[in-house]
């Protein structure tokens, strides 16, 4: 009995023991099963991902640039780089390969081609299949989605809505407000002589901002003397992020860049960033709705407006009434218009507000060029307090050469096109799906084209110079369906409100232009503020006997 009784315990934990191993063996063979299927997946996505890029990989491969690792790519070149250091290393890289004029780069998956030749940039800015922008500027969308960021029938709408800002005869009333606002501008200025250095673009920045308001927004904001108005700041720390960000593929993911600490930091820059523009928008609205009662009121009386007519032409501001149009059609909220509005807001305050910071840097630094300056506008306006006009504008010879010069160092250092078609570049082909990084801050010290490529040379724009160079060898505002339409805007508010300026001041400042370092935005900015000191002056009227 006692033995039944073990032999049936013996069974019965055998027994057990075998269902329990077959349990175990079933386990792993579906574990081995899953993994096999996991990785026979990711292998046929592999072969799938890499046979849809062959003819990407295989003309890249034939392109010059720096060694690769696997998978990471040329991401090793920017780990531990700071945006200071971003433009620099590109230089670096773009020197080696100066004699192929065009570099490879693999950032993870994704294929860069460096170019900077002038023939080359223009075949690629002038090709008009070539105007989409890369896939990163999607990351200035959740700042602005207007005709800077965005690509396709979107694109062409906006742009063709920005066109409308630069049509006809505006100029005179441009430059109208150009004046009024920088002679405010320079009172505000007086209040600083006597008070040691400061950062000039801080006061620049909110007279572009506000000239930028009542020329394409219809509204004055009398910003200059708002330090509430933090837009300028905001506007500059978030493109410094999203630059940043552009070369650090482990931050593209959207929701792993909202987590860290520069993401977050980012976003509350915007959020305040849109708040403002749509008080802009606000008061726009507001404008134009008190017209209208007023016209409608006018008409029942029987009485007509017979006011200014170049007042009227300016006052319809085309540029955001156009959205306000949509709005009315569409029925889009104020969030969206002001999405749209943004990339002209940003784009007329932060170049020439930069570029003007940098001009008076450069008369600060190079007294001779001061010189030049305030002697050609003495000769031109004496003492009289006058308005500068667009016939003035074409005088200013010796200023206009220095905010080229300017523009030539400092003005945007790079951008991104996606190539949606294969593009033939002298013995290269440069692949559908690569982006196309134009380096226009190689472009404008390649000695190739600039005696002295590294220095502050405004001669490099005397006639004989310009003449000796080719023809897109100069490109601040780019060229082509992406060019920027605002060039005579842009030139026209720099030379007057740099007129008005030195009109009444002379400029100091102690930096070396050797010693100066600069981190790209959406202008080459300069590490530091822009710190000078203004000295109050009168104008020095020239006798012919004082001519040279």
């Amino acid at each position: 009995m006692y033995m039944s009784y073990t032999s049936k315990l013996n069974y019965s934990i055998i027994s057990t023991n075998n269902n329990g191993h077959q349990k175990m063996n079933t386990i792993i063979i579906l574990e081995w099963y899953i993994i096999t299927l996991l990785v026979g997946m990711l292998l046929a996505f592999i072969v799938y991902y890499k046979w849809n890029r062959r003819h990407l990989e295989l003309l890249a491969a034939k392109l010059p640039g720096p060694e690769t690792l696997p998978v990471f790519g040329n991401l090793f070149y920017f780990l531990g780089i700071t945006n200071e250091d971003f433009i620099y290393k590109i230089a670096e890289v773009g020197q080696e390969y100066r004699k192929e004029a065009v570099v490879r780069y693999w950032l993870g998956p994704y294929l860069v081609i460096g170019i900077y030749k002038h023939e080359h940039l223009e075949a690629t800015c002038c090709n008009p299949r070539v105007i989409d922008k890369s896939a990163l500027f999607s990351f200035f969308q959740s700042r602005s989605k207007g005709a800077f960021t965005l690509s396709g029938e979107v694109w062409k709408r906006q742009r063709k809505t920005v066109n409308k800002m630069f049509l006809g005869n505006v100029m005179e009333n441009y430059v109208k407000v150009f004046n009024e606002q920088s002679l405010m501008l320079v009172e505000h200025l007086k209040k600083k002589t006597g008070l040691g250095t400061f950062d000039v673009s801080h006061s620049l920045m909110r007279c572009t901002l506000e000239v930028i308001c009542r020329t394409s927004l219809g509204v004055n904001m009398n910003l200059i003397e708002d330090n509430n108005v933090t837009f300028p700041e905001d506007v500059s720390r978030s493109s410094e992020i999203i630059l940043e960000r552009m070369y650090k593929p482990w931050l593209y993911p959207s929701f792993i860049f909202k987590m860290t600490k520069t993401g977050k930091e980012m976003f509350r820059h915007i959020d305040r960033i849109h708040q403002f523009t749509i008080t802009v928008i606000k008061r726009r609205r507001q404008i134009l709705k008190e017209r209208k009662t007023m016209h409608k009121d006018t008409e029942e009386n029987g009485f007509h407006n017979h006011g200014n007519k170049d007042e009227d032409k300016f006052e319809a501001a085309p540029y955001i009434d156009s959205f306000l149009d949509c709005d009315i059609e569409k029925n889009v909220d104020d969030h969206e218009l002001a999405l749209e509005a943004l990339d002209v807001i940003i784009g007329g305050m932060d170049t020439s507000a930069v570029s003007d910071s940098y001009v008076l840097i450069m008369l600060g630094i190079y007294k001779n060029w001061q010189d030049k300056v305030h002697r050609e506008i003495d000769e031109l306006f004496g003492n009289s307090d006058r308005y500068v006009t667009v016939d003035d504008l074409g005088h200013l010879t010796n200023l206009e050469m220095v905010i080229k010069e300017v523009l030539r160092l400092y003005s945007a250092p790079h951008t991104l096109r996606l190539l949606t078609e294969d593009v033939k570049l002298d013995k290269f082909t440069l692949p559908a799906g690569a982006i196309i990084y134009l380096s226009f801050y190689l472009l404008h010290r390649d000695e190739d084209y600039w005696s002295n490529p590294h220095e502050f040379y405004p001669n490099h724009f005397l006639p004989e110079n310009i003449s000796s160079r080719p023809k897109h060898s100069f490109l601040p505002f780019s060229i082509g369906p992406r060019g920027c339409p605002g060039l005579r805007y842009g030139m026209a508010s720099m030379k007057v409100l740099l007129t008005n300026i030195l009109r009444k001041f002379k400029v100091e400042c102690d930096l070396k232009f050797e010693e100066m370092k600069h981190k790209p935005g959406l202008m080459l900015e300069l590490v530091g503020g822009y710190p000078i000191r203004l000295i109050p002056r009168q104008p020095f009227i020239y006798h012919d006997s004082c001519n040279d």
